[in-house]
This record gives structure tokens, sequence and C-alpha cells, in this order.
């Protein structure tokens, strides 16, 4: 009866995870309420770096960039560290960029309005893989960007790794995705839902086994 009871319950967890993992992928608005933006001047101003720490992302999730008369620049470490426009990765002007992150490892942007990087206008974004997938996996080579796959709206611009819109390189932008709660809020939720699903289903298999 025991192991009957442990059985039915090792698969309500499964179903719980397969079911977290079908989630679709968290939206980050960068900056939250400020935007992508110059920093205000102040030593109490969050920079971007400080609020990308403050989020865990994954792979698949997506960065909202809001913005006006201004652009956002995927670029390699070099360029982020010294603030260069010249050669970026990518490069967006539509002010409205939802940029997927679809690879582990340090993602760099900066704005490409001059002077904007050097008053702060820059970020990484760090998607870190799972302990467990990290273990015996040599470390990228420094001051190179992550290789990113183009996703099936820009398979006609490779150099493109991200989904959004008011990108110079990308020839047909895809649609934005569905108006979400906040990465951090959102994932919180699922976790929540998780864990009471999780105990809904162990008292039900418990009362089906008695």
């Amino acid at each position: 009866m025991a192991s009957l009871r442990f059985v039915v319950f090792a698969a309500s967890c499964a179903f719980l995870a397969a079911s977290a993992a079908s989630l679709p992928p968290a939206v980050f608005n960068v900056g939250d309420e400020r935007g992508w933006a110059v920093p205000p001047a102040g030593n109490d101003t969050e920079t971007y770096n400080h609020w990308a720490k403050r989020n865990r992302f994954q792979v698949g999730d997506i960065l909202s960039f809001k913005y006006a008369n201004d652009s956002v620049l995927l670029v390699s470490h070099d360029d982020y560290k010294q603030c260069s426009t010249e050669t970026p990765v990518s490069r967006f002007t539509g002010g409205d960029t939802k940029f997927r992150l679809d690879g582990y490892g340090p993602f760099y942007f900066v704005s490409g309005v001059p002077g904007h990087c050097e008053a702060g206008q820059r970020m990484i974004a760090r998607v870190r893989a799972p302990s467990s997938l990290t273990a015996g996996v040599p470390a990228s080579a420094p001051g190179m960007p992550p290789t990113l796959a183009p996703t099936p709206a820009a398979a006609s611009s490779p150099a493109v790794p991200s989904v959004g819109s008011g990108s110079a390189s990308a020839s047909t932008p895809s649609p934005s995705p569905s108006p979400q709660p906040s990465g951090a809020s959102r994932r919180a939720l699922s976790v929540v839902s998780s864990a009471v699903g999780l105990v809904v289903l162990g008292v039900i298999s418990f009362f089906v086994v008695v």
C-alpha cells in the first residue's frame, strides 16, 4: 500500500513539473517604469546592471525595451567595455523591442546614441545554466558574445538573434508577445501555483490509495 501511494505521488510530481515547463516565457521590462533611457544623475540611481542582477533570467525569457529617440545595440564584450557602437551584433530602433534570450551566458546591451552609454545606459544580462548543466562544460571564451540561433521569424536574417520590433537588421518584425506580468512576478506565481497543486494532488493521491 505504501509503495502504491509513493508511485501515485511521484506521478503527480512529474505531471506538475511538465506543466511548469510548458509555461510561456517570462517578460522582463528593462528598467521597470523608467524604461531604456539615460539614468538620472545621483548616487542613489539604480544602474541597469543593478536592475539585471535583481532578476534571474532563463533561456527563452524576453527583455522588453521601451524607449524614445534612442536605440538598443547588442554588442560584444569589448565593445561594451569601450562603449563602442560602430560594429554592433544587432541594432534595434523601433522604440519597443522584444529581445529573446535564447542561449546561456552574458548578453551585452548599450544605447546607440552618442554619449548615452558613457552616461550609464548599458547593461549585462546574464542567463545562467543550472548547476547540473554547467558541470564539466568549458566556459565561453572571454570577450565573445554568446552564440545565438536565429528565431523562425528572423530566418531570412541570420545575424539577428532575437525577436522584436524596430530592428534595422531584421527583414520582417515578428509580432510582440501578448502582455505578460513582470518576469519575477510571473515566475513567483508559477512556483506558488505548482506548490499548491502538488499539495492538492498529494492529498488526493493519499485518499485514493487508502
